[in-house]
């Protein structure tokens, strides 16, 4: 009998080391940043953390150009542009010019003005004319709204959104003009996601829209410098093709990066805010903690 038993203790001793060394394997192979797509960004810890520490919804789509690496959060979450929605009106433009219907330099007459960002609304409009060229330079370095608008009556909102269709950017449109807020108390807004937006921002950086020239003019549009929280808090000479967003509650930002040694992709989106200039705080932030990040990496 005592030998029974002995024997039966082994059994379940046996069984007991043998169950928990299989679990400890599987615990060990097993996968717990299973949402983030590369391990060294695993790591990253202290990006984690400014996400957690914020209150309100955000999006995070970071990209290294050269490594492929990338950082997601909330990436298919569908947030409004408000400015951003500007880069997909450019592009169009230029696919546009391509195709021969319009003609980037012909003059065309401003009669009209909207408020929000930009100077054109302030301008002498008596007898104004301005090319497409120089409103597409206003629309994104000044953020101006009425050369906004202006494009979207002249080149058609249904014909912007097939455009966007046509880049397979599942989750953005444009639904209304600038400072419609009619449109928006209605539901109308212009909206995308993260992930569309590091999509559009990739295919433009890797010449997959337009031929290289036009190519070339949307990044140098884009790279005029303007103001961002993006490049607040870096110290160093960076060309960065970008636009942002803003309204009382969203603040988005959106560029390439283009630095010495490495260049990659970054977009921050955020809604629901009390101010948006919470939303400038976490921006730069995320941006100064992904560029030192960028720069330990290369400088190995």
């Amino acid at each position: 009998m005592k030998r029974f038993i002995k024997t039966f203790l082994l059994l379940i001793i046996s069984f007991f080391l043998f169950h928990f060394n299989i679990s400890a394997q599987i615990l060990k192979s097993y996968d717990f940043q299973r949402f983030f797509e590369n391990s060294e960004i695993h790591e990253d810890t202290l990006l984690n953390k400014i996400i957690k520490d914020f209150s309100y919804p955000i999006g995070v789509a970071f990209k290294d150009l050269k490594s492929g690496d990338t950082f997601l959060f909330n990436e298919k979450e569908i947030f409004p542009t408000a400015s951003a929605i500007k880069i997909e009106i450019l592009i169009h433009l230029l696919k546009e010019f391509e195709k021969g219907k319009i003609n980037l330099y012909e003059n065309i007459p401003v009669n009209y003005k909207v408020g929000g960002s930009g100077l054109l609304q302030y301008f002498d409009q008596s007898n104004l004319q301005l090319n497409y060229y120089n409103l597409a330079l206003l629309m994104i370095q000044q953020s101006d709204n009425t050369a906004t608008n202006i494009l979207i009556d002249r080149l058609g909102m249904e014909n912007i959104n097939k455009t966007i269709q046509s880049l397979e950017l599942k989750n953005t449109k444009l639904q209304r003009k600038m400072m419609d807020f009619e449109a928006r108390k209605v539901g109308k807004e212009n909206l995308s996601s993260p992930e569309d937006k590091l999509k559009l921002l990739e295919s433009i950086y890797r010449y997959q829209i337009l031929p290289d020239s036009l190519t070339n003019e949307a990044i140098k549009i884009l790279s005029i410098p303007k103001q961002t929280p993006l490049l607040d808090d870096i110290n160093e000479e960076i060309t960065l093709a970008s636009k942002g967003g803003e309204l009382d509650d969203v603040r988005c930002e959106m560029g390439i990066f283009f630095c010495e040694n490495f260049n990659y992709i970054l977009v921050i989106m955020t809604k629901d805010l009390p101010q948006s200039r919470i939303g400038d705080e976490v921006i730069k932030k995320i941006s100064k903690r992904v560029f030192d990040y960028m720069q330990t990496k290369y400088s190995r």
